[in-house]
């Protein structure tokens, strides 16, 4: 078995603030079921991390792969502000997230937890917003051009889709052009479900369910380790948009 969670962490920095409550193990003979209990220690079944660590002789799980697995429980409204303070700590060590691993132990959490439901973008237009916030696309538009008049994510859509975005045009993005993806979409769904609130708690709750519910997959790993950066809102996107429509309407 390998030594994984906050104690592994606390191993490989001792100056890791959060003392842990118990001690987790990934057990090495594999079975498809959970997680095994007695007071202080938990023993899980992990396929992933069984392969690839059952034939060496290390006993704690490397901090790479400690940083990749906090970042694989983010789809998953458990824990999960816990587990953001965790990898946020490991990234700021000079951790990385391994995307193979990332989305390896993605789909293995789709068998243990409730499937990850996440925005269906090869929809047109018309559906996809009806059948995520019954709002009327051009208005969703017609937001994302007050905050800028060409949205990033028009840069991303795949040629001829609506919707459906291109990782490719994604990846060749400036990392700035990435920021700004993430906080005009953000900024957009917050303004479109959270208005009655701060901007900056609307912005917060919207990015968390972003993240686990709505950004696209190619896009997590960059979000997660940019996540310091993108937390806060720059601007208070709420009244910029409550004069932009007020313009509008003038």
């Amino acid at each position: 078995m390998i030594l994984i969670g906050s104690k592994a962490i606390k191993h490989h920095f001792p100056d890791f603030p959060r003392e842990p409550n118990d001690t987790d193990y990934v057990l090495f003979e594999y079975q498809n079921y959970g997680v095994i209990k007695t007071p202080g220690v938990e023993y899980l079944h992990n396929k992933i991390i069984s392969d690839k660590y059952h034939q060496t002789d290390k006993k704690i799980l490397e901090p790479n792969d400690l940083a990749t697995l906090k970042a694989s429980h983010l789809c998953w409204n458990i824990n999960w502000d816990k587990h953001m303070f965790d990898l946020q700590f490991l990234l700021k060590k000079g951790c990385d997230i391994d995307n193979a691993l990332f989305f390896d132990l993605y789909a293995h959490w789709n068998t243990y937890h409730e499937k990850n439901k996440r925005s269906d973008l090869k929809m047109t237009k018309e559906d996809f917003f009806d059948n995520n916030i019954n709002y009327d696309e051009n208005q969703h538009d017609d937001l994302h051009k007050i905050l800028n008049p060409v949205p990033v994510y028009t840069l991303t859509l795949k040629d001829g889709q609506e919707v459906e975005l291109d990782e490719e045009k994604f990846n060749r993005l400036s990392r700035e052009q990435k920021l700004d993806f993430v906080r005009e979409e953000v900024m957009v769904m917050a303004y479109e479900r959270y208005a009655e609130l701060d901007y900056r708690v609307a912005y917060y709750k919207m990015l968390k369910k972003f993240i686990i519910s709505h950004a696209p997959m190619f896009s997590l790993t960059f979000i997660l380790k940019n996540f310091i950066e993108l937390h806060k809102p720059k601007i208070n996107y709420i009244k910029k948009i409550n004069d932009g429509k007020s313009k509008t309407i003038k």
